[in-house]
């Protein structure tokens, strides 16, 4: 008797499986590079409380394995990987590198997410989000796989609802090391977003994005990426030090001035 591999049980399974697979073969260099994955990068200013800001180096795949051909986009995407917020039109683009799992890219959200969503709203910048699953081993049930396989779902409702989705999503980060959120609570975060209905459920219990999740991190690395959280201005890669609000908003200010 044949096995059903067209139910979302089985898609599930088997997208896990190849992860899984992709990922045993880097286990010794991850475990030896797991004390360097974090750096302290500097320290914002605001009112007279200086915030802290650290950025989580993560180990780059130093055995990148193929990943399917015809892994399926999520509609909307910028060159298939990134999820674009703000016109089209505006003069400068600001692409930043994040994992869902990353407790250092919640530190930037919570410190330059306001900048961030400023500058969008102003007409002056085009943020593209490039979502990154190198943490998987950060949680027992590979969160951030499933973190960023239910903002590729909810990304089908639009940009306005991805934006809402990621920002709950930083704003209830489980720990490192623990099971993540559930997916039964990741659909209820999809739902306040504005993303709800069967099908919606249905793409983040049954990983629909799976095979696109594990294309877009390969992606980053192949993009130069070896680090979350990581932001380029219309391309030149911020220094550490300039994760700030007042670096971000120079450094947005220089680009569009050029």
């Amino acid at each position: 008797m044949s096995t059903d591999t067209s139910s979302p049980q089985s898609k599930k399974a088997a997208a896990r499986a190849r992860i899984a697979e992709r990922r045993a073969a880097e286990a010794a260099a991850q475990a030896a590079a797991e004390r360097r994955r974090r750096t302290v990068v500097g320290a914002v200013a605001a009112a007279v409380v200086l915030v802290v800001a650290l950025v989580a180096v993560v180990l780059v795949q130093t055995h990148r394995t193929s990943t399917p051909a015809a892994a399926a986009s999520p509609p909307g995407t910028t060159d298939g990987y990134a999820f674009a917020v703000g016109s089209a039109d505006a003069p400068v683009t600001v692409d930043v590198y994040e994992d869902f799992q990353c407790p250092i890219c919640a530190q930037l959200e919570a410190t330059s997410g306001a900048t961030f969503a400023s500058l969008v709203d102003a007409g002056t910048v085009q943020l593209r989000y490039h979502g990154m699953a190198f943490l998987d081993r950060a949680s027992t049930t590979e969160y951030s796989t499933r973190a960023l396989n239910a903002a590729a779902v909810v990304a089908e409702s639009g940009a306005d609802a991805y934006r809402s989705f990621h920002d709950l999503l930083f704003a209830n980060q489980p720990a490192e090391g623990s099971a993540g959120l559930t997916d039964d609570q990741l659909v209820d975060y999809a739902a306040r977003a504005g993303a709800s209905g069967p099908d919606v459920e249905a793409g983040i219990r049954g990983l629909r994005y799976g095979d696109w999740v594990e294309a877009a991190t390969d992606q980053a690395s192949t993009d130069g990426v070896n680090g979350t959280p990581t932001v380029f201005v219309d391309g030149t890669q911020l220094d550490n030090s300039k994760l700030t609000p007042e670096g971000i908003t120079a450094a947005v200010q220089a680009a569009a001035a050029s």
